[in-house]
């Protein structure tokens, strides 16, 4: 009883290696598909034979008999031999980056496939070891037995094959000498020259904020300072103009790798400061349109608020704001009187009001005052000629009912200089509110009267 439930468990091992074992696995099913495509190939020729005859019975079962073996084709995968096993474990050298020489990934990727193809290897050996086994067994059984053949075809194939195993694991190794030797070669050659560039230009760099230091603290210009900046800018340019050619002449050598190098940094640089680059593409394009400048007065919106000031300053970067006072029709409180700075890439997206590009600067202001229904408006008209006369200011009046619609509104429009509206609008208002109000003619909506 203990001898067959040993044969039963041998037995069981057996196929079950057979059937987890990749090699194993993979001659049956490259065996198997070749076996099927040549019977696949003599029904195809015995069929054009019968054709030729004209017999239908033996068409019909030749047919029959080739959709099944072509339906059975389909269980093997065609693809899956012993080089196919072997290409997925191949490795081939690439060139060394710095990225890649500071933390060693191709070498550190080399080692892993080198460990499972060792791993693959050893199954290799076991499933020779395997059938050399079951040939020596079936030997003993029966040595002319068909299934002792086809076991010495198997063993065969996998001796044969262990040559091509044991070269491709020394390819391996050879590759990983030869990828070691790259390393060194990029450290000697490529590595130690980025070292050297860097430290160069790090260097360069102290110095020259050093001697920068120096020369404007020796020669510090308190009268002009916005020249001194531009100095400064044109010093900081021809920097940075000189550390690119000496970029460009230390790798002249090698123009694709300097090409490549100024276009990853041009990318990165780029992304990292458009809008720095938005501000400059604003600065030129204000340079050369004359939209606004130096002195002009304008308002730019933000969405739905806004800011009215005077330029007093125009940089690469941003424009500089003295906030003045609202004069607009907008009901705002706020504090005036701030400094502003406004990025010149807000001349391509933001709304800006110049009001100096105005003939003589020259812009249109409102009054407006609520008027009782039951009024005499020739009275309120000659009153309001009477204060524009004395201001010889040239005005429009018109009205409009209020938003209750239990009163009139009086709107009235005039032109004046930008810079002096607000002293202007305050006069004219007080002006008109006593008249207005002195007048027994004349009803405000719920003003009391001057006795």
């Amino acid at each position: 009883m203990n001898k067959y439930i040993l044969v039963l468990l041998l037995f069981i091992n057996t196929i079950s290696f057979a059937t987890s074992n990749v090699w194993l696995k993979t001659y049956s099913n490259y065996k198997n598909y070749n076996t099927v495509l040549n019977n696949i190939s003599k029904i195809e020729d015995d069929l054009k034979i019968v054709k030729k005859k004209n017999k239908q019975e033996k068409i019909q079962e030749l047919s029959n008999k080739l959709n099944i073996y072509k339906s059975k084709l389909t269980l093997y995968e065609k693809k899956n031999s012993f080089d196919d096993l072997l290409k997925a474990h191949k490795y081939e050298i690439i060139n060394i980056t710095i990225y890649d020489y500071l933390f060693n990934i191709s070498l550190e990727e080399l080692r892993k496939k080198i460990k499972k193809y060792d791993s693959l290897k050893k199954e290799f050996y076991s499933a020779m070891l395997y059938i050399q086994d079951s040939y020596d067994q079936q030997v003993k059984l029966n040595p002319k037995s068909k299934k002792t053949l086809l076991l010495q075809e198997q063993l065969e194939y996998f001796h044969e094959y262990s040559e091509n195993i044991e070269k491709m694991y020394q390819s391996l190794l050879e590759t990983k000498d030869d990828l070691k030797k790259k390393y060194i070669e990029y450290k000697n050659e490529v590595f130690i020259k980025h070292l050297i560039t860097f430290s160069i230009i790090l260097f360069s760099y102290i110095l020259y904020k050093f001697l920068l230091f120096i020369f404007f603290y020796l020669f510090k210009n308190k009268k002009n300072e916005e020249l001194e900046k531009n100095y400064r800018k044109i010093i900081a340019l021809l920097f940075v103009l000189s550390i690119l050619i000496f970029i460009i002449i230390r790798y002249i050598n090698d123009f694709l790798y300097i090409i490549t190098f100024l276009g990853i940094i041009a990318a990165a640089l780029t992304i990292a400061i458009r809008e720095i680059l938005l501000n400059i593409a604003g600065a030129v394009y204000i340079f050369f349109s004359n939209v606004i400048r130096v002195g002009d007065r304008v308002m730019v919106q933000f969405e739905t608020r806004h800011t009215i000031g005077d330029i007093t300053n125009i940089s690469l970067i941003k424009i500089k704001l003295n906030e003045v006072c609202d004069y607009t029709n907008i009901k705002e409180i706020k504090n005036v009187g701030r400094t502003i700075y406004i990025p010149n890439s807000y001349i391509f997206t933001k709304v800006f009001y110049n009001y100096s590009l105005k003939k003589n600067g020259i812009i249109n202001d409102l009054i407006e005052f609520d008027f009782d229904i039951d009024n005499d408006f020739e009275i309120i008209e000659d009153i309001t000629k009477a204060v524009f006369e004395k201001f010889e200011l040239l005005y429009t009046l018109s009205y409009s009912l209020n938003t209750t619609k239990t009163g009139i509104i009086a709107i009235i429009s005039y032109q004046v200089n930008y810079k002096i509206v607000a002293k202007i609008r305050g006069e004219i208002s007080i002006s008109l509110l006593k008249e207005y109000t002195n007048n027994p003619q004349v009803k405000l909506k719920a003003s009391k009267k001057v006795p």
